[in-house]
């Protein structure tokens, strides 16, 4: 259950942040060049979704990380990247949001602070449940 929590929060971080980052394209847009040539198409937000999803199903081959060496860790997260990449660039190749403004540089730099920002946000997640576990815990063995 703990996997599926993980992989639909990522889905919601992952194309909340995508949705985030076009938003700052467009504005970045609109200030340098006074024109708005990045719009959205009614399939959009459904790529948008679908994409989230998408990205965030390798985490679940990542999720069971305790007993590795901390190479193999390097390692897994490395393939990760390039994994979740390669989704996001197939992604953005089929369902054509490369333009005038959003070319595979673009997306690229999008991929990786949106795969940090998801990264930090899933650890403080992690942490925020493990205390609350460990509170639940100690509140037993006070009541005991």
């Amino acid at each position: 259950m703990q996997k599926v929590k993980t992989i639909f929060s990522q889905t919601l971080m992952i194309s909340t942040a995508i949705l985030f980052g076009i938003g700052i394209l467009m504005f970045i847009q609109h200030f340098v060049s006074g024109v708005q040539t990045l719009s959205l198409q009614w399939s959009d937000p459904l790529s948008i979704c679908l994409t989230g999803f998408l990205s965030s199903l390798p985490t679940y081959f990542l999720l069971d990380m305790d007993s590795l060496k901390k190479s193999e860790v390097r390692i897994r997260i490395g393939i990760h990247f390039v994994l979740v990449l390669g989704i996001v660039v197939l992604c953005a190749s089929l369902f054509h949001w490369f333009g005038q403004i959003i070319n595979l540089r673009i997306i690229c730099l999008m991929y990786s602070l949106i795969y940090l920002f998801v990264w930090c946000a899933t650890a403080w997640v992690a942490k925020a449940d493990e205390i609350k576990i460990n509170e639940a815990i100690k509140d037993l063995q006070d009541s005991e």
